[in-house]
């Protein structure tokens, strides 16, 4: 089951489903971020990217979002869009336990 969203500011506060992150969305906040903080320092930037990051899937499905309009959001809920925004897509990572087992001659 694909898991809804609603936003009063995101179309017109009509439910959406998050489009799934990648690189190439990656990369465009990294872009952003720089180009409108660059001149800031180095933690400062890091909590603009996350804005960034937000701002790059929000503005996809609507856009009339803005930046600010993401920043006036109560901080709990910023973390919480901004994990379900990075991981929207996530397939997740499966590692193949190495077996302690001797092979039988």
């Amino acid at each position: 089951m694909t898991q809804k969203y609603t936003l009063k500011f995101v179309n017109d506060g009509k439910p959406f489903t998050m489009p799934p992150w990648s690189t190439e969305k990656h990369e465009a906040a990294i872009a952003h971020c720089l180009a409108e903080c660059g001149d800031l320092p180095a933690d400062k930037q890091d909590r603009e990217l996350r804005f960034y990051v937000i701002y790059e899937t929000l503005h996809e499905l609507d856009d009339s979002v803005e930046v600010a309009l993401i920043k006036s959001l109560h901080p709990e809920d910023l973390i919480e869009l901004f994990n379900a925004v990075y991981n929207a897509g996530r397939s997740g990572i499966l590692f193949q336990e190495k077996s302690t087992r001797k092979k039988s001659k």
